[in-house]
């Protein structure tokens, strides 16, 4: 009687283990969206046009979000939510998100990673933000 009841238990858990989990996985977004700045920001350079879909965009999520959720929008509450332009050095300054250049989870340095490793990455400001 005890040796069904505990195959059970194990099955459950691991269902909850390695199913679950799947369920509640955010899929990237499809087709191309703007980054555009956040409520409070002034813009000085037109929007980037980006898309999960391209090659080297299909990586882990977490090679660029630090949070999983639904909710992965860098000027999220708590993440780079400083919008002010004095501000582009400090981990909460939104520019920073983007721009760091030492850093492989901002725009700027993960395209930086890959030329240093022989691809086509854009690092010029009008290679991503078209003239307006």
């Amino acid at each position: 009687m005890k040796k069904p009841f505990f195959v059970m238990v194990v099955c459950a858990m691991l269902v909850g283990v390695f199913c679950l989990p799947s369920l509640w996985a955010v899929d990237a977004p499809k087709g191309a969206m703007d980054l555009k700045v956040p409520a409070g920001a002034t813009a000085t350079k037109a929007p980037v046009k980006f898309s999960h879909e391209t090659a080297g965009h299909k990586a882990d999520c977490k090679s660029c979000h630090h949070k999983d959720g639904a909710n992965m929008k860098c000027s999220g509450a708590g993440c780079h939510a400083n919008v002010d332009p004095a501000d582009k050095t400090s981990d909460k300054s939104y520019y920073m998100a983007y721009h760091k250049g030492d850093s492989t989870k901002s725009c700027v340095g993960c395209h930086k990673k890959a030329k240093e490793g022989g691809k086509n990455a854009p690092i010029a400001c009008n290679a991503c933000h078209p003239q307006q």
